[in-house]
């Protein structure tokens, strides 16, 4: 229990989707082999005793999630602390099969491998609940908190069914029952910073997903018209999806700017494919213009989709455009998705739209390979243009701001594999990348850039700019065999630092639940 849980919560908290499972599973079974070797020490065991080991594991695993949550808060992204949960739990576990055996030498009925075979059982049974049941909707905390209350229940049970429980052992129980729950509301206190840090924000919407920590915000800010405004910030997993004050120029850059490629080759653009996007903010822009008859959005989220659909702050921002009969919302994997329906819609589409996350771990990081690439972009219309939301702009490396970051470049490099002419441009506001993508031949660049107004000197390039002389990296193509994607975007946050994404002092708001 305790193991899948630290696991799962810290690879969720960073991102680091294998690495993390497999280093905690390495140390567990290392820790369930000393803990077998530990129980020699116990020859000839009691009942009781074998109920303290197990009460002894069910503290561990009732303080696991508390205790990572304050690990976070004050040292941040230090492996030792789940090491130590994981270590804990196994020693403890790795004693419980061998005490039990020794114990049931008595009994005819009981061999090992009928003990493994109850054991291995119990751990699949959970593990089936823990993905199915329980993590949703419970979460982390409640989880913990559940499974080590009531294994200590039943063990107090087992002790007075058998008529060996004293009042020496209500004390050891009652620490163990009051422990875990005292974590559990001593570390659920949720403050969310400012953007700039500067202070607090108000949380108007806080939820765990099956997939992803969602936080909408609300902080006031100087207005240079009526004194103070207010800006909504949305954070998936402790990234900002969209803030109020700039989403604008995001979404002018992601939907129009294609938009006005394909306007600009004569062609006339009636359906687009929105892959992620799910806070409806692209398929407004794209709503806004009478040619385009059908939006159809892929997002993996429903609770995401709920949100942008019900909530009142999302749907002032995005005009209700999940609510429009022109917008076809498809909850689903766009990766399967894409997949599974790309030969039926061949050529279907005008504009692709790519929006997902930054690729921070290996499960984005595929959304961005050239496989995928090549299935969705068969569902584009011959002479039809892709947009992709492609990180950070620039390297960390170049003071001038004149080199583009191997993340941006990367993806810029897997589209040119593909055959595609794929061009950088940035959102100026904060330096968001954005890759335009075309099969067609005759699309010039700079001719459109300079049109759009969107060259480096342009009237436009206040809010998207694109400029030829951008230097870049060298660097490899992003393919299911390397996701090299993903290395590239967690050195350029490291990098970075808490600019984009921290936890020290914020209460671990962003934390999974």
């Amino acid at each position: 229990m305790t193991q899948m849980l630290t696991s799962g919560y810290w690879t969720t908290a960073f991102s680091h989707d294998v690495f993390y499972f497999s280093v905690n599973l390495a140390t567990y079974f290392l820790a369930l082999g000393l803990g077998s070797l530990f129980s020699n020490r116990f020859e000839k065991p009691s009942l009781r005793q074998l109920a303290y080991v197990i009460v002894a594991l069910n503290l561990v695993c009732g303080i696991t999630i508390p205790f990572l949550r304050e690990s976070i808060k004050h040292f941040g992204n230090n492996i030792l602390f789940p090491q130590l949960v994981v270590m804990c739990a196994g020693l403890l576990n790795g004693m419980v099969i061998p005490i039990t055996l020794k114990m049931g030498e008595n009994y005819r009925r009981m061999s090992l491998g009928l003990l493994f075979f109850i054991d291995y059982s119990a751990a699949t049974i959970f593990a089936l609940l823990f993905t199915f049941v329980f993590l949703i909707p419970l979460g982390y905390s409640r989880t913990s908190l559940l499974l080590s209350l009531t294994a200590t229940g039943l063990a107090a049970l087992l002790l007075l069914f058998q008529k060996q429980f004293t009042r020496k052992d209500i004390l050891a129980f009652s620490i163990v029952l009051s422990v875990p729950v005292g974590g559990f509301f001593y570390s659920g206190a949720h403050v969310a910073p400012k953007m700039d840090r500067s202070g607090i924000a108000k949380i108007t919407y806080s939820e765990q997903s099956h997939y992803q920590k969602i936080i909408l915000t609300e902080e006031e800010q100087q207005d240079f018209g009526d004194g103070l405004g207010v800006e909504h910030v949305l954070y998936l997993d402790g990234f900002v999806q969209f803030s109020s004050d700039s989403e604008q120029n995001y979404h002018l850059c992601l939907a129009d700017i294609p938009l006005l490629a394909a306007t600009h080759q004569k062609r006339h653009p009636s359906r687009v494919l929105i892959l992620g996007g799910g806070d409806g903010l692209a398929a407004r822009n794209f709503l806004k213009n009478p040619s385009i008859k059908k939006v159809t959005l892929v997002e993996l989220d429903p609770s995401m989709i709920r949100l942008a659909t019900h909530h009142s702050i999302l749907r002032k921002y995005n005009q209700d455009s999940l609510r429009n009969t022109r917008v076809e919302v498809v909850v689903a994997d766009a990766f399967r998705w894409v997949n599974e329906n790309r030969k039926q819609l061949r050529g279907e589409f005008d504009l692709i739209i790519v929006d997902f996350p930054a690729p921070k771990n290996l499960t984005l990081a595929r959304l961005f390979s050239a496989e995928f690439y090549r299935a969705a972009f068969e569902m584009l219309s011959p002479g039809g243009f892709i947009s992709i939301q492609a990180g950070p702009s620039f390297s960390f490396d170049d003071p001038k701001g004149m080199t583009l970051s191997k993340v941006t470049t990367s993806i810029l490099k897997t589209i040119e594999s593909l055959g595609y002419f794929a061009f950088p441009y940035i959102v100026t506001q904060d330096n968001e990348a954005f890759v335009l993508a075309t099969a067609d031949g005759t699309f010039e660049m700079d001719q459109f850039s300079r049109k759009a107004g969107i060259y480096s000197k342009g009237t436009m390039a206040l809010f998207c700019k694109y400029d030829a002389s951008w230097v870049r990296p060298e660097v490899e193509i992003n393919t299911l065999n390397t996701l090299k994607l993903s290395t590239y975007m967690m050195d350029w946050f490291k990098r970075a630092g808490d600019k984009f994404f921290y936890y020290r002092g914020n209460s671990l708001v962003f934390l999974p639940e």
